[in-house]
Formats: C-alpha cells, structure tokens, sequence
C-alpha cells in the first residue's frame, strides 16, 4: 500500500491543483484529509457490499441532526493511521495539531440530540452494527456566536464554504418530494377505495454520503445527509404569468428546504418550513430505505423482517403517516396489512420533557402541504381511539386527551405521540427521563401502550474524548491496563485499582496541568483570555437556557466576590469558565451571557479579586472548544432543574476527563451518582418531586428574609447602569423575584454549601486526584457502544456483523 506522503501529494496536486511553493494550510489539510480517506474506502465497499449481498438486517437511523466536530483526527485514530500520519507530517514538514484546526467544525445540531446521534454512529461502526444514518444536509449550520459590548450576536455558518473532504455527492441516487397538490380517488379491482396524491411542487433530493469507520476494525458504515435542490419543471402558474424571470426565481426559493438549521426554540415558528423539512427528510430516506430492501427482496410485506428504523426525537414523527402513505397509494396494501408492518418497523427515541417542546403541527398548513397525509393522520387517529373504546369506557374527556389530535381555536397533530402510536418501542434516555415520560408526557396513554416504553440511558463517544480529546490521559491508561480498552469499555474499570499508588496519582496531576497549560495558550491567542493554570478550573458550558440555571452559578460567584470585597480571603483561587449559545429567539437566556460579561468586566478589572476570582466568557462555544476546555476542568457545572433535563452528555465527558461535578438531581445526573459514586458528584437542591408537592413558592419570602442575597441584587443595582444596555438585564432579575420558575433562589444555599465543601475538597490534592482516577475508572459505563449494544438486544434484535 502506498504510504500517506504519496496519496497526500497526489491529492495536493490533481484535487487542489496545488504544489509545496503554493499550497495554503487549508490545501494542505484537504489533501490529507483526501489522502486519509483513501485509506478507508476500500473498507467501505467492503462493507456495504457484505450488507447487500447477505442481506442481513439493518438498522436505519433518522436524525434531524448530527454534531461530530471535526473529523480528521479521529478517521485517522480509528483507522490506525497515526504513525503515518506523524511520519507524514516530518516528511512534509508541518504540524498535524495546526492541520487539524484548519477543519471546519460539523455542527448540524442545535444541542445534545445531533451529539447523541453523532456518538452512536461511531460505536455502531466500531460494534460491527449493519446500520445506515440519514440527516439533512443544510447549507448553514449552527449559528456562530459573536460578542458585541458583552450581548450575543448571531452570524450566519456555512460549514460549507471551503469545501468537505468527507463528503461524496451522490446524484444517481436523488429522489423526488412532492409537496402542496390535490387527491385523486378511484377503485381498485376489488372496489376498495385508493387514492392518488399529485403534487402540485416537486423538490429533488440529492444524497451526499459520508463514511463513518468503526475503531479499529473493517467496518465503515453510511451517513446520508440529503440536500434539496428545485426541480427542473417550472411552477404550475407559470402558464399564467410567463415571467421566465419570476419563474426561475419561485422555482429557486421553492428548493430552499434545507437553506439552515432551525434553531430549537422557534418550535412555533416558521412552521411551514419546519414542516417541509421534516417531510423532505423522511420521504427521501424512506424512499431510499425501500429501494435498497427492494435489490434483494420482492414482497414488502415482509420488509419488517429485514428493516428496523430507529426515530431520533419527534421531528421524524412525519415518517409514520408517509410510510403508510407509501405502502397504501404505492404498493397497494390494505390499511390493516400497512398499519401492521408500520408498527412493527419503526422505534422511536423521545427526548420530550415537557408539553412546551413536544412538536405540534397545525391542520390547517398540514392540508395544504401534505393533503394525503391529512386523511392518514385521522386514520391513525381514529383507529387509536377505536382501540381504546374496545379495551376501556372513557369520558369525552379522557379520549380529547388520548387524541393525537389536540381541539383548541386551531386543531393540531400531536406528532410525539403519533410517533409513540406507530412504534414498536419507545425509549426514554434516562431513568428520570423515562419515569417523566410515564408519569407526564404521556401519561393519559392506557398500560398496553406504556409498557412499550424502556429506559436506555445516553452515552458519549468515550474514545473520541480520550483518544483524540486527552491523549496524555489515553497514554496513561494503556500503560496502565493494556490496549484492550477503547475497544471494551469495561476494562478502563481496572484504573480504580490504582488509587492509591502516589506515582499515578501525580502523573494524573500532572496530566491535568498541562491540559490547563494548553487551554491557557490557546485562549490567549485566540480570544486575548488571560487564565492562571495553577487556579482551580470551574466550567459551566453547555446551551445557556433559564432552565439550565447558569443564575445559580452567578449569584454564588457574586456572593464570593461581594466577600472578598468585604476583606474575606478565598480558600481556593477560582477561575470560572462559561460558554454556550442562546437560541436566538430567547430573549432571557441572551440577557444572562449580557450579564456574564458584566460581571467579568467588574470582577477581572478589580485588583482585589485579581489573585482570588477571576470570570471568563468564551465565546462559540462547540465541540472543538469543549475538546479544549473539557480536560482542563476540575469542576463541571450540571445545574438543570429538576425535571426540565432529559438525559444531558456533557456531565458524561467531563467525568471521563476525571473532573468533579456539582449537580441537581435530574437527567442522567442521577445515574452518574449511581454509577461513579457520591464522592465526586455532589447533588444540591430540590428533586422534581418536592416541586410537584409544593402548593405555592414565594421568592419574594426568600428574598426578604436573606442578607446574603440582599446585598447581591443590591450591588447589581448599583453597577448595572453603567453598563451599555444594561437595561435589557432588568426581565432576567425580575424574573427571579418574581415568579423564579426554576427554583434559582430556592436551591440557592444549598448549592453554596456544596461549593464551600468542594473547596475543602480540594485543598487535598492527594485524595482529590485519588477520587478523580476511581471517577475516570467508572465511567466508562457511559459509552455509546454500552448504548447500542442495548439498542442492538432490546430493541432491534440486531447481532454485530464482525
């Protein structure tokens, strides 16, 4: 085989048309990324040549979004390609770590759901899974932050604009999706009724492929993410008007479907385009998916015996109607026989948890963009509701309730729990979050139903976030147990019976430091951030919501201040680190990044503080920073409200990079305590429960009666209006002394307390890095391939391939 030198100077020239005296850092990384890429291909022919000529059973994963970050390194790590790359780089003379920044973060996620789909990609590869992901492929990712005067600005990301190196167009394998149109209604040979849709607009399809390689191993399964493109047939009213110019340009805006990413909280807004991207997306996958069991496989009737389609999150609720649709008007099936297999082919993951972000869908745009799918809907709802009759007498009432069709002043589609009705299994991703979906979400549902909903909790892709995130780390661990980690998760469990040798136990430190040393160059020279690396790291960053209570964490950092201030000397040097990204549409959640950055400015300008405290904002916030930051941590902030967090995955990676975490008992924090132990987890506040059995809250009481908490929004009215547009904080403080929905104030000190004892903690290094090993050493249970192995036995009834 040739070496990557050779494959990188071919790509160099015959790709980017490019030599050593011309070519940019940018070139360079292309070129080798092209040249990694060929080293994989093969594997990848392999691999789903094996899939179609055994026909085996496969999983197919539908997920509005997917968040990998960048990809050289780990394709390079997975693939066993990291001595050749190092001695590619000597012989070529530059940096691989420079290289590696040159690469544009994938970030086709809002949040935590787009990592979840990213992570289980990875371990369904490396497990051997026969599997296949479809996503959308937008042509603007995740927002970009910016910072104006201390206040979010959204720029606009085109991921896109220096090419992809992983990608392969595949045109021959484009689709048509119609929307809009009328409904046709004939007989069949044996006088039942069928129906024929015919769009009034079709949009094109067109697939672009992406290898995802397992770890060390020969399997390289697909990521589909599908582009709209116009068709080549003008609009209906063309006829009409005959502007050749206005035509091309309705025809153009007509093929925007996938123009950007939708941010998470506008879920009731821009509806009709939500609505034809989550239909762009599953027709063409589901058209895709019946193709490829059609190659070896006549009757469709038995297609659920070869095809099981997971459903990542209520955005693909779509595909239940349309795969109907299709099996009826298409194939020629009775309502009976397509019901059937729908509910035996489909499986659906609900991140749901609350009513507020359940996707809902308006009738009313529904008939116009999906007439077909209109009649299907109340089918299915009319069949669910007959179901419940024949098993239980319910009132009016109880049956509104149970309808997948919500009457209100407009009539809505429940798309979570039709999605729920067309599955076979339905997966929470917690335990907490799993007893929320019982007991809340879908509570009014009767027992048959409930007892199809399982508990699987979330992972992370635990080699990424060792291997390529803390190679240090990573090193130290194989010299420790051997090789057999990445591979078997449990083995990392043998580092627990090295907490008490001093030797590990300092290199550990050491590890850490330097990950601080890193951190501390890399922000000096990206963002001018000063930080101490000998200070204590205190992180908090994931999304910034409200909810997320990122105020519990200000006012104790103002509470500290306000002491040192009043001549108390701190116990242990702080540096408190924040990102995340607001949802642009959030007013609240923009005011607190505007009041982090306040606060920096007043805290990092005062010499008092400047030995004691210091606060810093980085700004977007992703993968590639969190791989920055994340080693450096010594403590994770997980504060989510009891109740208002389905799972969360960040707590998993920074326990895995051997930080503590201070955390509310919600989500998969509750699972961390179970499995890691209460030694580094330090739980405060409320449990969802108490907030349920609580009559009526009162933050003024709490305020009126507590000095410490006084004298804080006492000194923010005295520092605010100095600030530019300080104003805009006034509804984010109001909002605590007057409703505090989040119980901010209510958990306030006992979230101290644990801060004051992590303190204590801390001073002993020793013991402290002691605990942080034996925490590296369980969490390897949170790996993405324990998730799909239980995906693989539980639900999919799937083996590994290899």
């Amino acid at each position: 085989m040739e070496n990557l030198t050779s494959f990188y100077y071919r790509y160099l020239r015959y790709i980017q048309s490019k030599d050593d005296s011309t070519a940019t850092s940018n070139d360079k990384y292309m070129a080798l990324s092209y040249a990694v890429r060929s080293q994989m291909v093969d594997k990848w022919i392999a691999t789903q040549k094996k899939y179609h000529e055994e026909n085996v059973r496969r999983v197919y994963y539908l997920s509005m979004e997917y968040v990998f970050g960048k990809s050289l390194k780990q394709n390079i790590i997975n693939l066993g390609l990291e001595k050749s790359a190092l001695e590619a780089a000597e012989n070529l003379g530059f940096s691989l770590e420079k290289l590696y920044d040159e690469e544009d973060d994938f970030e086709l996620g809002n949040a935590g759901i787009g990592r979840l789909a990213a992570s289980l990609l990875d371990s369904m590869s490396t497990l051997g899974i026969p599997a296949m992901a479809y996503g959308l492929h937008y042509d603007y990712a995740v927002f970009r932050q910016e910072l104006n005067n201390g206040m979010q600005m959204e720029k606009p990301n085109d991921w896109l604009h220096k090419g992809h190196p992983w990608e392969i167009k595949r045109p021959e394998y484009s689709c048509t999706v119609g929307f809009n149109g009328s409904i046709t209604q004939s007989k069949d040979k044996r006088g039942k009724k069928r129906y024929q849709w015919i769009p009034a607009d079709d949009v094109i399809a067109v697939p672009h492929d992406y290898p995802v390689p397992g770890y060390s191993n020969d399997t390289v399964n697909t990521l589909r993410l599908w582009s709209a493109q116009p068709s080549e047939e003008f609009l209906p009213d063309y006829l009409n008007h005959r502007d050749y110019v206005r035509a091309c340009e309705e025809k153009f805006l007509s093929g925007r479907v996938t123009n950007y990413l939708i941010p998470d909280e506008d879920i009731h807004r821009a509806t009709e385009i939500r609505i034809k991207q989550q239909y762009f997306f599953v027709s063409a996958s589901l058209l895709d998916i019946i193709r490829r069991y059609k190659q070896h496989n006549t009757d469709i009737r038995k297609i659920d015996k070869k095809v099981v389609i997971q459903l990542n999150g209520s955005k693909c609720a779509i595909a239940i109607p349309e795969f109907m649709r299709i099996l009826i008007d298409i194939e020629g099936l009775s309502w009976e026989e397509a019901w059937r297999i729908t509910r035996n082919i489909f499986a659906y993951t609900s991140h749901a948890i609350s009513f507020d972000n359940l996707e809902k869908w308006p009738i009313y745009i529904i008939q116009e963009i999906l007439p077909r799918h209109t009649r299907i809907i109340y089918d299915i709802n009319e069949w669910h509701l007959k179901e419940v009759r024949a098993k239980k007498k319910l009132s009016d009432t109880e049956l509104k309730q149970l309808s997948i069709i919500e009457e209100a002043e407009l009539q809505w589609v429940r798309m979570a729990q039709m999605a729920v009705l067309g599955s076979f299994s339905v997966n929470g991703v917690s335990q907490d979050h799993t007893e929320i979906l019982k007991a809340r979400i879908f509570n009014p549902y009767p027992e048959y139903i409930h007892k199809k909903i399982i508990n699987i909790t979330n992972g992370i892709a635990f080699r990424r976030w060792l291997l390529c995130v803390n190679k240090p780390l990573a090193s130290l661990i194989t010299q420790l147990i051997g090789t057999a980690w990445p591979k078997k998760y449990r083995e990392i469990e043998k580092l627990e019976s090295f907490k008490e040798e001093y030797e590990v136990i300092a290199r550990l430190g050491d590890i850490k430091h330097a990950a601080k040393r890193q951190l501390q160059t890399f922000l000096a020279t990206h963002y001018n951030i000063i930080i101490n690396p000998d200070t204590f790291f205190d992180v908090h960053c994931k999304k910034i919501h409200p909810f997320k209570r990122q105020m519990l964490h200000i006012l104790y950092l103002l509470s500290q201040y306000l002491k040192i201030k009043n001549g108390s000397t701190s116990v242990v040097q702080r540096t408190h680190i924040f990102g995340g990204k607001a949802t642009p549409s959030d007013f609240l959640a923009k005011q607190i990044i505007h009041l982090i950055n306040i606060l920096v400015e007043v805290i990092n300008s005062d010499p008092m503080a400047n030995n004691a405290l210091k606060v810093h904002f980085v700004p977007n916030y992703g993968i590639s920073l969190a791989e920055k930051i994340i080693p450096a941590a010594d403590l994770s902030e997980q504060l989510s409200a009891p109740g208002f967090e389905a799972s969360g995955t960040s707590n998993m990676k920074f326990a895995l990079n051997g930080a503590y975490t201070i955390a509310s008992p919600c989500g998969s924090n509750i699972e961390m305590v179970e499995k890691l132990g209460a030694e580094t987890i330090f739980f405060f506040g409320h449990h969802s429960k108490k907030r349920n059995s609580m009559k009526k809250y009162s933050p003024e009481k709490i305020l009126d009666s507590h000095e410490e908490l006084i004298n804080i929004f006492s000194f923010l009215d005295e520092i605010l209006p100095s600030f530019p547009d300080s104003n805009l904080v006034y509804p984010l403080l109001a909002s605590l002394k007057d409703t505090d929905p989040y119980l901010v104030l209510y958990d306030y000190d006992d979230y101290c307390k644990k801060q004051e004892h992590i303190n204590t903690l801390y001073k002993d290094r020793k013991a402290w890095l002691s605990k942080s090993l034996v925490t590296i050493a369980r969490a390897g249970w949170f790996s993405g391939d324990r998730v799909v192995g239980e995906y693989a036995r539980n639900i999919w009834k799937v083996e590994p391939y290899d």
